[in-house]
């Protein structure tokens, strides 16, 4: 009985010395970590440089020999080009610390929150790579285009000092400095002054909003619809040289019009004469035009007088042409030459009335005879004078003639 005490109790003793024993074989052994000490500012600001301390300590129980640091590039950190970036460290005993300090770049667009600056590690045949986190606080420039404007509201073809006007917002959380925006307009919009088109802002503050204007011109081509305009905005940040561009885009609407075009004349007017000027009109807008009406725009220089200065052409559908005679008198003095004659077109879309000017030529003939210089209706009289006159001569000597054989 003694014996199997004795033997169970050698047994035991054996298990106790034999987990002491690996317990202590576990212990001795190398753990190389690294930890933050402080970073300058805190936190580090995305887009910004800063710096940063923390130490590399062996946690384990066992020296590690020829200790060497490799400081990696790693988003959103990225080491300045003229700091050191391997670190030789010679032998660790237990609990042995060092400390690095180093300057790292920030990338503009670093998420907040905590981000890893990465170590690499080497001893003996062992490599490992450590993570540090360091936190980091955003400050993204956002810049919006928001609350687009036009005075008129509703821009159409064929108009002049038009005016845009759009809010410029920063919804980040730096100033966006040296603002400019730049818009490109389509072929139609037509630039009035070097301001037409760029605009230039200053610095924009987190959450300041500031308001560009541009003033232009439309000509007759301009489509109905929709209408693309697009740009760019230019940029920098306080802590940088380099400019930013980003793109810009929005929509304006362009509203449709009746337009109209003089596209044929016909006249036959002579000096001293009543004749015809035909007209031919078009509606090369895109919308309908009703109580067409084409009206000559009286001119006291020049020498002509019209039955009516107004004719009513009617309704006229996108692309289709109407007639308008007008009979015109002639003065018998009016030079013979090329007039320059002004007409009014004007049609009407709902309750809008518009409006369009534009001026033809018209060739006015000599109404007179050139060998006699004799206006027509006098050589006519005079004509007819001598036929009667020889008339009654020839009557006279006839009459004369039968007198003296009755004798």
């Amino acid at each position: 009985m003694n014996k199997t005490r004795l033997t169970t109790l050698l047994l035991l003793a054996g298990l106790l010395m034999s987990s002491a024993a690996a317990q202590q074989s576990t212990r001795a052994s190398t753990n190389i970590e690294a930890s933050l000490i402080n970073s300058d500012p805190v936190p580090l600001q995305s887009g910004e440089q800063g710096d940063l301390s923390f130490k590399i300590v062996n946690n384990g129980d066992k020296e590690a020999q020829n200790v060497e640091v490799r400081l990696l590039d790693n988003y959103p950190f990225e080491l300045k080009p003229d700091r050191q970036r391997n670190y030789s460290l010679g032998d660790m005993v237990s609990g042995q610390e060092y400390q690095i300090s180093t300057s790292v770049l920030v990338a503009d667009d670093a998420p907040d929150g905590s981000n890893n600056f990465r170590v690499q590690i080497s001893y003996g045949d062992f490599s490992v790579t450590r993570n540090i986190p360091v936190e980091v606080q955003s400050e993204d420039i956002e810049l919006n285009v928001a609350n687009l404007k036009t005075q008129p509201q509703q821009l159409m073809p064929d108009t002049d000092n038009n005016m845009m006007s759009v809010d410029i917002v920063n919804n980040g959380e730096k100033t966006a400095e040296n603002v400019v925006l730049n818009l490109y307009f389509p072929g139609f919009f037509q630039e009035t002054s070097s301001f037409s088109t760029r605009q230039a802002l200053g610095n924009i503050q987190p959450g300041q909003i500031k308001t560009a204007e541009f003033n232009f011109d439309i000509n007759e081509t301009a489509p109905a619809g929709s209408t693309s305009i697009n740009g760019d905005l230019q940029y920098s940040a306080g802590d940088s040289t380099s400019e930013i561009t980003d793109p810009v885009s929005f929509n304006l609407y362009m509203e449709g019009k009746p337009q109209f075009q003089i596209t044929g004349v016909e006249s036959n007017l002579r000096t001293g004469n009543t004749g015809e000027l035909r007209l031919e009109v078009k509606n090369i807008g895109a919308e309908q035009s009703s109580s067409t009406r084409i009206r000559v725009l009286d001119s006291s220089d020049q020498p002509f007088s019209y039955d009516s200065s107004s004719k009513y052409i009617g309704t006229l559908e996108p692309g289709k042409t109407g007639e308008a005679v007008f009979e015109v008198d002639t003065e018998s003095d009016a030079a013979v030459k090329q007039y320059l004659v002004d007409f009014e077109t004007r049609g009407v879309k709902s309750t809008e009335v518009f409006v369009e000017d534009e001026t033809v030529q018209v060739d006015v003939t000599n109404g007179k005879t050139e060998e006699s210089g004799i206006p027509v209706p006098l050589l006519g009289g005079l004509i007819v004078l001598i036929g009667a006159g020889i008339y009654i001569f020839r009557r006279r000597k006839s009459s004369s003639e039968q007198d003296e054989e009755s004798e």
